[in-house]
C-alpha cells in the first residue's frame, strides 16, 4: 500500500513551493476523496486531528527530509489520479484557506471536540466521517471531479518510460550502489 510519505514525495515535486501545513491538508483530502470514492484508502497512515487541521505524523515529522519525486505514484494509478483530482481543485488555496475549510467540516471537528479528549488524544479522524462528509458534498456537486477509470491504467510503453525517468532521477545513487 502507498504511504502518506510516497503521496508527501509527488506533493512535493507538483507544488515546490509547498508548505507543511498545506502538504497535510491535501493529504488529508487525497485520504477522504479516495475513501469517497473508492472505498480504499490513498495511503496507510491514519490522519488525525490536530489544533491546524488534519495532519499525518509521519510526513509531518519528516517533511523536510522528504525529497520530491514525481515518479512516487506511478505504481499506483488510481492512487496518483485521486491525488491529481485533489490538487486541480484545492491545490490554488494557501496553508490558512486549507486550515479554515478542513476546519469548517464535520470529520475533523468530530474528532477534534471528541469526549475522550480528542486532539489531546490525538484521535484519528474516523474514516466513516470522512466517507460521509466527502459522498454528501459530491452528491450537492462539491469537490474534485472523481478521475475516471482510465486515468489510473498504465500501459507498458508509459511504465517504460516512467522507469526511464527513474533511472535518470537516480543515476547518482545507483552508479554508487553499483559500486559498493
Amino acid at each position: 500500500m502507498t504511504t502518506s510519505l510516497q503521496v508527501l514525495s509527488y506533493l512535493k515535486a507538483v507544488m515546490p513551493e509547498i508548505n507543511n501545513t498545506q502538504a497535510m491538508k491535501l493529504l488529508y483530502y487525497s485520504q477522504a476523496w479516495s475513501l469517497t470514492w473508492t472505498g480504499r484508502r490513498a495511503f496507510s497512515d491514519p490522519v488525525i486531528a490536530w489544533q491546524f487541521g488534519p495532519a499525518i505524523m509521519r510526513a509531518h515529522n519528516t517533511f523536510l527530509r522528504v525529497r520530491a519525486r514525481s515518479y512516487c505514484l506511478d505504481q499506483t494509478p488510481e492512487v496518483k489520479a485521486t491525488v491529481d483530482s485533489v490538487l486541480r481543485y484545492y491545490g490554488h488555496m494557501s496553508a490558512s484557506e486549507l486550515r479554515d475549510l478542513s476546519h469548517s467540516e464535520s470529520p475533523w471537528k468530530n474528532a477534534y471536540n471528541a469526549a475522550d479528549g480528542g486532539h489531546e488524544a490525538r484521535n484519528a479522524i474516523s474514516e466513516k466521517d470522512m466517507k460521509r462528509e466527502y459522498t454528501m458534498q459530491a452528491m450537492n456537486g462539491l469537490g474534485p471531479t472523481k478521475p475516471r477509470s482510465e486515468d489510473a491504467v498504465v500501459g507498458r510503453s508509459k511504465f517504460e518510460a516512467i522507469l526511464d525517468k527513474v533511472r535518470a532521477e537516480d543515476r547518482e545513487a545507483l552508479d554508487i550502489l553499483a559500486t559498493r
